[in-house]
Formats: structure tokens, sequence, C-alpha cells
């Protein structure tokens, strides 16, 4: 008679979190239910510790003095710290690349043309370390500079005792000051809300006179927004799987698992708040516009130079000299764009991917993106897939 085949219990691991975002906990349970793991992330729901006194191995945010102290009894336990957090822990990591993030959103607001651009925070974190440079040096790049609306710096002799309402009349009166139109990149979605509002006190319309990015993409805070807020999607369910991946290889001994990861943000996702573009011939904005609003029909120069109200030969100079390239160029950047964002977002097959983003055809599609990217759209959104 044979003896019964002995199954070894599944994988133990505690989510502990103080500061919950969905998406982070979505990727981890991608892995979890590839690796067959126990996954305990009750405390999301009441913010209690789990019962639990044994496991293999812990997920963590630790922004509080709360978690970082309660971790302090699991000794030889493996953890992987998920996000950013202010205190020096021992721990392997997976972060955001929120320099990335400062440097995609200024391109992103280089791109309508304004005239001024500013950085929003309400208190300097280690994020914005890394962001606020990486915003400037690519504003920079392009010979322009980032006015500063630092509050933390402008209320250093009552950094606790501000209201709410006293910083959005700070900030109206700053935005009033800027000169128009204004682009403006914040923090975090939570600040894009309050330059939202503080335009609405100063008499400012979003986006024509301040066009205004946010950062985190998060889904409350871009639901809520009275304007379509567009943001810097950082690609946090792709941080709660490569978290959890690492957290395996480290439960399984694995000599060569690094000790810190970094993940790309995903991008920008442009919404009304920064759908604008400035330049200085109107005619050349209103096309910049119509090719972003309809690049899914056939765009012809002449159409263009109409909505430009300008002779065909004369738009095509014009067009080039303020824009850097030709009308044709800037169709097939947008349409590319288009294509990428549906790649990444969605499961449509190529041929649907085609005629959604304009190209009309797949072979189009593989053609236009191996010469700009150097690889297939397949491969690109394999990469860019979690757990790709």
């Amino acid at each position: 008679m044979n003896s019964p085949t002995h199954i070894a219990p599944p994988r133990r691991v505690l989510f502990i979190t103080d500061f919950y975002q969905e998406e982070v906990l979505l990727g981890v349970v991608e892995h979890a239910r590839l690796a067959g793991w126990e996954l305990i992330a009750n405390m999301r729901f009441h913010g209690s510790f789990p019962s639990e006194t044994e496991a293999d191995g812990i997920l963590v945010t630790a922004l509080g003095d709360r978690v970082r102290d309660w971790m302090a009894q699991w000794r030889g336990v493996d953890v992987v710290r998920i996000g950013p957090s202010p205190y020096d822990l021992p721990y392997a990591s997976v972060d955001v690349d929120y320099a990335r993030a400062g440097a995609e959103g200024a391109r992103h607001l280089l791109e309508l043309g304004h005239v001024g651009h500013a950085f929003y925070w309400l208190e300097r974190t280690p994020e914005m370390d890394s962001m606020l440079p990486a915003f400037q040096k690519e504003l920079a790049a392009a010979g322009r500079a980032a006015h500063l609306l630092d509050f933390p710096a402008a209320h250093r002799d009552r950094p606790e005792g501000v209201t709410r309402e006293e910083r959005l009349r700070w900030l109206a009166e700053q935005l009033l000051a800027l000169p128009k139109p204004l682009a403006v990149m914040s923090g975090d979605d939570r600040r894009s809300l309050e330059l939202i509002a503080a335009c609405g006190l100063a008499g400012l319309r979003v986006p024509d006179d301040v066009a205004i990015l946010g950062c985190e993409n998060r889904n409350v805070e871009v639901r809520m927004s009275p304007v379509p807020l567009s943001s810097v999607d950082m690609n946090w369910k792709q941080v709660g799987y490569e978290s959890a991946r690492l957290l395996d290889r480290l439960m399984a001994g694995e000599m060569d698992a690094p000790r810190a990861v970094t993940v790309p943000p995903r991008g920008v996702v442009a919404r009304a708040s920064t759908a604008t573009v400035v330049t200085d011939s109107p005619g050349v904005s209103a096309a910049l516009l119509y090719i972003r609003e309809h690049f899914t029909q056939v765009l012809r120069t002449a159409d263009l130079a109409r909505v430009a109200r300008l002779p065909e030969r004369e738009f095509r100079v014009v067009f080039k000299r303020l824009v850097g390239h030709g009308p044709r160029t800037e169709i097939q950047r947008v349409r590319l764009a288009a294509a990428a964002r549906l790649l990444r977002d969605t499961d449509l097959k190529l041929d649907a991917v085609a005629s959604e983003s304009g190209f009309g055809s797949a072979k189009k599609l593989c053609g236009v993106f191996a010469e700009t990217h150097h690889t297939t759209p397949t491969a690109w959104r394999q990469m860019m897939s979690v757990g790709g």
C-alpha cells in the first residue's frame, strides 16, 4: 500500500499597510495566486495588525512609527518594503521611480507650449526630493525654468497652523502673479485638486489659463476632480507584483535576489486638465488640438490648414517652425502614443489597436512601432504588462 504523499503547506504572507492603495494589493494578489500563497490582507479593512504569530514572509508599507515598531518583533522572516518610507529599514524594497515621473510630467507640459511652468507641493518628502530636480532638469534642457510653489518655505513660521482655506488663498495669489498661460505639476493628485480650487478662487480657467498635471493617478482624486485630471500613472499594480515576486525569491533562499527594485511609471494619462496647446499662432494651436481630438480619422494637411485658417503652404512652414516638425509627423506621434496606451491598458488585438489609434492596419502599426521603439507592439505589450 502506497503511503500518502506529503504536500507542503502554502507559504503564509502577511500584507501590512499604513498607506493602503488597492492597485498595490491587486498586483500582490496577481503573483500570490500564481504562487499559491496564503495571503493575509485583512489589515486594510480595519487597520488592526493580524493575529497570526507565524509567517513565511511579510509585505509592508511603513510610513509611520506604529508599523515600524510592530515590525521589530518579526526577526528571521523575509520582508519586502513596498514604496517609500521615511525610515532606514533593513528590508529589501520595491519603489516607484519618482525622478522619472517628474521628467515625464515636464515633457508632457512642455508639449503644451505654455509660457510659464510651475511645481507645487505641500511638504518636502524623499519622493519630492527625487521628482522636483528631475522636473526642473527636463525644463532646463528645453530652455525653460519652473517657478516653485513652495508652500513649506512660505510658511516656515507656522507649518502646522495653516488652514486649507488659507492655503487655497495663498495658491490663488501665487497663480495670479505668474505668467499665463501657465502649466503646473503637483507632487500628487490631492495637491492638484487644491490647484483647481485655487484657480476657481482666482477666476482662472483650467486648462486655458492654467493647465494642471497631477501624480499618482489615484481613482478617488481623479473622479472627484471637477475638471478631469491628467496625472502620471505610477504603476502601483506593477509595484505590488514585483514586491510579491521579490519576496518569493527571498523566501526560496535565492542568493542573487536584488535588495532594491525600482519600477518605472506607466506614463502620463492625459485628460481635460491639460487638454490645451499654446503657440505663437492661434491657427497652429487650433490645428494641434484638432489632431489630438481627431487622430483616429483621416487627416490631410489641407484640412488642418483650413482649421488653422492659413494657406496650406504657409501653414506647413509656420507649423514646422513652431512645433519642430511637420503636421504628418505630429499626427503619427499622437497616433503612436494612443496605440501605446491601448497596448498597455487593454487586451485588444493588433488590428483593433491599429483601428482605434488611427493607423488603419496592424501592418502599418507594426512598421511605425518598430521604427520608433525598435521593437514590436507585442513585445512592448509584454514588457509593460504586469508580470511581464
